[in-house]
């Protein structure tokens, strides 16, 4: 059987936790009114008309629960005050590997092992209770989607668990450090290759090796970008043959480490130019503004602090002849800076909640001027986002700008000198403390710098 391995897995740190899920859980569902909940797995769905599926990717309020990659079609039912309980599916097969209850997570749950998938819904269904009411929070489907259910994925309920996964507890902070140093390590290797000669598939190749991780396990599909694909804010492309010129290159790519994960972004210059210093100036312009990073501010005012900053490197570098205030009130920073400064990060890469002003679902939409901003709360001790500030050059939106009045206030010779560098993103994942931040992200890169 495969059972997992985990170097330097805290047994303490983790039944800490589950206490913790327990207890948000217990509070979430007697607010909303239920007596048991219900969670499924979930399973990966076939191809059209294959039989092959993508990899698999557990219910995030599964894996909050139990952290088990290999979890396919296994099932949680909570019904406090009990120990929550684990039927796991493990089918007796020779295609796969079968997978295994590691001992960490049998120390915290009553665990039922089911070969079949008729038993396990079977034993699911006969642990419900008559006039009980009892949730489902996951995809309603197979097995674990037929049992006599009051309710599935209610808004009350998931709005309220959606609204404190923002704050991570050791456990949590432990695991998005270590998924933060395998990006880390993977990111250093990804420079090096490109600074080498590499092609944007060679460097995806050494980030993965780098990084110890495969296509399958990654948080998200890696971005790799040389040159003007730099300015495609989510390029998903690895060309097989390094460009004919090197100018920039930009590198979006994270790791995840028992389901948590990590979205660090790199920008660098292939010499020591005006793009270099551009790169350099919104470096210290992000770290400035992680600096301001408290509990009590809210994420709408460090967005709107990034686009004044924004304009101020607009102006410095000779890209509007307006001053600061008046490219960031006109709005040409939006054609510069186009996505939102950042969004929480977990057990999902853009995760849930970034829109919520409370537990009760109370809805904190982004400004009109921001569409793109997904997180808009006021910032509090425990949360884990990231801090992207970005500077692009995109065709697309710069001949939207060209039709606008403000116009006139931009430096067009300028700016389409730049236009084959693409953009500059810089991102950190930063954890929110009682009085300001750790970064995750320059701690990890310092931490590898100092071993070289």
């Amino acid at each position: 059987m495969s059972r997992p391995q985990l170097r330097g897995f805290d047994r303490e740190r983790y039944a800490r936790h589950v206490a913790s899920v327990a207890a948000i859980w217990r509070e979430a569902m007697q607010d909303a009114g239920f007596d048991a909940a219900v969670i499924p797995a979930g399973a990966a769905a076939y191809r059209f008309q294959d039989d092959i599926a993508p990899p698999f990717r557990p219910n995030p309020n599964f894996a909050q629960w139990a952290p088990l990659p290999q979890a396919e079609h296994s099932v949680l039912l909570y019904r406090p005050p009990d120990r929550p309980r684990l039927f796991f599916h493990q089918p007796a097969d020779y295609w796969y590997l079968p997978p295994a209850v590691p001992e960490w997570a049998a120390a915290e749950f009553d665990v039922e092992v089911h070969a079949e998938l008729d038993d396990l819904a079977a034993a699911v269904f006969g642990r419900l209770v008559d006039g009980e009411r009892t949730v489902l929070v996951g995809e309603a489907g197979g097995a674990d989607g037929n049992a006599p259910l009051d309710a599935v994925n209610p808004s009350d309920l998931v709005d309220a668990l959606h609204y404190a996964r923002a704050r991570k507890d050791e456990f949590e902070l432990d695991a998005m450090r270590r998924a933060t140093d395998m990006g880390a390590r993977g990111h250093l290797a990804a420079r090096d290759a490109w600074f080498d000669g590499a092609s944007e598939l060679d460097i995806h190749l050494a980030f993965l090796r780098a990084s110890r991780q495969h296509e399958a396990e990654l948080p998200y599909p890696s971005i790799v970008a040389q040159n003007a694909h730099a300015g495609v804010l989510h390029y998903q492309l690895y060309d097989a043959a390094p460009p004919a010129e090197r100018r920039s290159f930009l590198i979006d790519a994270g790791g995840r480490h028992l389901g948590y994960a990590s979205d660090i972004t790199r920008t660098y210059s292939a010499s020591r130019d005006a793009f270099a210093d551009l790169v350099d100036a919104l470096d210290a312009a992000q770290r400035a503004l992680v600096d301001e990073v408290r509990p009590g501010v809210t994420y709408v005012r460090l967005h709107e602090r990034m686009h004044r900053a924004v304009a101020r490197l607009l102006h410095e570098f000779g890209f509007v002849s307006c001053s600061p205030d008046t490219a960031f009130e006109s709005g040409i920073t939006d054609a510069f800076f186009p996505h939102g400064l950042g969004h929480l990060v977990g057990l999902q890469t853009h995760d849930v909640g970034g829109h919520l002003a409370d537990a009760r679902g109370t809805p904190a939409p982004p400004p009109e001027r921001y569409p793109a901003l997904r997180l808009t709360r006021t910032v509090e001790a425990g949360h884990v986002f990231t801090v992207e500030p970005g500077i692009y050059f995109i065709p697309l939106l710069l001949d939207r700008l060209r039709g606008e009045p403000a116009a006139a206030d931009v430096v067009w010779p300028r700016v389409e000198e730049f236009l084959p560098c693409g953009g500059i993103r810089i991102e950190d994942n930063v954890a929110v403390t009682a009085d300001g931040v750790e970064n995750l992200t320059r701690d990890a890169f310092a931490r590898l710098e100092q071993r070289t």
